[in-house]
């Protein structure tokens, strides 16, 4: 009896041990971790390792604090199972296992973090269904270090910790005195952040990836899933996001009408042909139609010259899926956490191309990528598009698991043109090759467009050239109107869908982690050379839900009464343009006029510039502009409380029938 009461208590003792170690270790790991993130510092002089040794704690504080929590959980399951030997190994072997999986996990983030500017989230594992179309993308990151980071890491940590297990034997169990270096370190992990930290823009490295995980799975099941600021506004805000409701037909609609009823042909110019062409991830920082320093797209540029270009047009968010439905419903995507044509694929709408194909029109989306992606193909089914055509249509060898060559969508696009050239026809074309990892075409001469100091100079490069080589193919469709002698009949409307980042001007990456103008200032081009001879700029604010309305007014159509955006060429609209990120949390923005609001939900942290005179967004001037801060805060509040009414709507219709606006 006493021999196995005795292998129990030896048995407790060293599962409890084990379990100690195993959280030491791991907290180890993931200080070093973050060390490595930090890298060799430039000087190993004494006076700076004060600040180094102080950075590194401001940053890996709270994973310290997660490995503690995890020690104290596992101590407080071995304490309920002590007399239990068996059960007590079991568990401090799966805590190790954890452990070491934890280890792996933050490994896997810091790599992804330096990439992407943050860590992993519920929203991007939740794409795990579309990771063939990944893959490409993931590939691009995963090089032989670090693949051999991921496997050995597990066995030196299990290894390291059975060995420490064995040969250190504590007198008690465990030593009271680590709580002294847990406690020194996050207290001056603490300062560190608050006196260093707060206002750098990676200060998100600071966080823990596992909590990141959990708190983003935690807002994404949770709650109505969108978010709302606390802060009063005064009702006629709410304005900004109102359907158009009835408007009056254009004058030449009017014309036709009337001259249709009284049986007389009254020269009235015919509808025009409409395409409208979506650039996947191009910001204007990087098309060069607004005035930057890369000529990335010399088609484009030469083709403004019979075009009106809109220097001040935004996309929401950094996100496809969401461009798309604002772009095509003239809606305001949710500000949530998922992709809205994947959480709402029968959205109620009035789909631009429905509009068109109501008054006759030939309708066709065409893209090289697959129409699979977040269930693309059936929000677009019943958006009145008459042919849907991906990569699956367009019988190319693909380039990258993303979709084949731009250039076989521009086939497509034309085919489809030549089939009734007779016929007006709404043709909308979204471009994928210019999608990470920006694979370029076999054979195409690499050329060199460096013009900043961006850190991501290779990346940059391949994307340049990528963009190059699509406006390149987009001549042939320029051409073609041309050549079918519809060019005084067609307008063709150029769009980026979302930005994307290289590390410069922001320390960001790839794209919808901030709403810095990389990330959602989008080039936009209306080319119609009957009413624009020559080249015309547009310095009024807009965003992706003015699209429509300002297509069909274009077209002489009225604009379908539940939009909610407004035509550029409205006098009576507001000058602003909103957008936001949504990951593991919030961060929202506002443009109006020449000022730009973003404000960082958990945070609590506001950034303000003025855009005419820092276009860059270096000077951050809220703590100088209190007054402006506030007014455009309440703005964004306004915001989060129709769009919590616009998506109550969509997920009760029957129930919001009979509920009246209160404003």
């Amino acid at each position: 009896m006493r021999q196995s009461r005795h292998r129990r208590y030896v048995t407790g003792i060293r599962a409890t041990r084990r379990v100690f170690w195993a959280a030491v270790w791991l907290a180890v790991v993931l200080v070093t971790v973050k060390a490595y993130y930090l890298g060799v510092p430039a000087t190993l002089a004494f006076s700076d390792f004060g600040n180094d040794f102080r950075s590194l704690a401001a940053i890996s504080y709270v994973d310290v604090l997660f490995a503690a929590i995890c020690w104290a959980a596992a101590r407080a399951i071995l304490a309920i199972t002590v007399d239990r030997k068996r059960t007590s190994a079991a568990i401090s072997m799966m805590f190790v296992g954890f452990a070491a999986f934890a280890a792996i996990y933050a490994v896997a983030n810091v790599i992804f973090f330096g990439i992407f500017g943050g860590f992993l989230t519920y929203p991007l594992l939740a794409l795990v269904g579309n990771l063939r179309m990944l893959s490409s993308s993931v590939a691009a990151t995963v090089t032989p270090r670090v693949i051999l980071a991921l496997v050995g890491l597990p066995i030196i940590y299990t290894v390291l910790v059975e060995v420490t297990v064995r040969l250190v034997r504590p007198r008690s169990n465990p030593p009271r005195i680590a709580f002294v270096p847990l406690g020194v370190w996050l207290i001056l992990g603490i300062y560190g952040f608050s006196a260093a930290w707060t206002t750098r823009q990676d200060r998100r490295i600071a966080e823990n990836p596992h909590w990141v995980l959990i708190s983003s799975w935690w807002q994404a099941v949770s709650g109505d899933g969108t978010v709302r600021l606390t802060d009063q506004f005064p009702a006629a805000d709410l304005a900004d996001f109102d359907p158009i409701g009835p408007r009056p037909l254009s004058p030449a609609s009017i014309v036709r009408q009337v001259s249709q009823g009284l049986g007389r042909k009254v020269a009235v110019p015919r509808p025009p042909n409409v395409i409208v062409i979506v650039l996947e991830s191009v910001a204007a920082r990087w098309a060069g139609l607004n005035g930057g320093p890369y000529d990335s797209t010399p088609v484009l540029k030469a083709e403004s010259a019979h075009a009106l270009v809109a220097d001040n047009f935004y996309a929401h968010i950094g996100r496809s899926s969401n461009s798309l439905v604002a772009i095509l419903l003239s809606a305001y995507p949710k500000l949530g956490f998922r992709d809205v044509t994947e959480e709402y694929p029968h959205l109620a709408g009035t789909s631009m191309a429905s509009v068109f194909r109501d008054r006759g029109y030939r309708t066709a989306f065409v893209t090289p990528s697959d129409l699979s992606w977040a269930e693309w193909g059936p929000f677009l089914k019943e958006r009145g598009f008459a042919e849907l055509r991906d990569l699956h249509q367009l019988a190319c060898p693909l380039i990258s698991s993303w979709g084949v060559e731009d250039r076989c969508m521009v086939d497509g696009m034309i085919d489809f043109i030549t089939q009734a050239p007779g016929r007006p026809f709404f043709l909308l074309g979204w471009t994928t090759q210019t999608h990470h990892p920006y694979e370029p075409t076999d054979d195409v001469p690499v050329l060199t467009f460096q013009r900043e100091p961006v850190p991501d100079q290779y990346e940059l490069e391949r994307y340049l050239n990528v963009l190059h080589e699509t406006d390149h193919h987009l001549a042939r469709l320029f051409d073609t109107v041309r050549q079918l002698k519809l060019d005084q009949d067609t307008l063709i409307v150029v769009i980026g869908d979302h930005g994307q980042a290289f590390g410069y001007p922001h320390n960001t990456y790839i794209q919808g982690r901030t709403i810095y103008e990389e990330d959602v200032h989008v080039p936009l081009m209306f080319w119609f050379p009957r009413r624009y001879p020559t080249t015309m700029r547009s310095k009024i604010v807009g965003s992706q839900v003015d699209l429509a309305p300002t297509i069909t007014d274009l077209a002489g159509v009225p604009p379908a009464p539940d939009w909610q955006g407004r035509s550029l060429f409205d006098s009576t609209r507001s000058s602003r343009a909103y957008f936001y990120v949504a990951e593991d949390h919030f961060t929202l923005g506002l443009r109006e006029g020449d000022w730009k609001y973003i404000f960082a939900l958990r945070e609590g942290v506001e950034e303000l510039y003025n855009l005419a005179q820092d276009p860059d967004e270096q000077y951050n001037l809220a703590r100088a502009e209190p007054a402006r801060t506030a007014r455009m805060r309440q703005r964004l509040a306004a915001w989060t409380e129709a769009n919590r009414r616009q998506y109550e709507r969509a997920d009760n219709p029957l129930r919001s029938a009979s509920v009246t606006s209160t404003h």
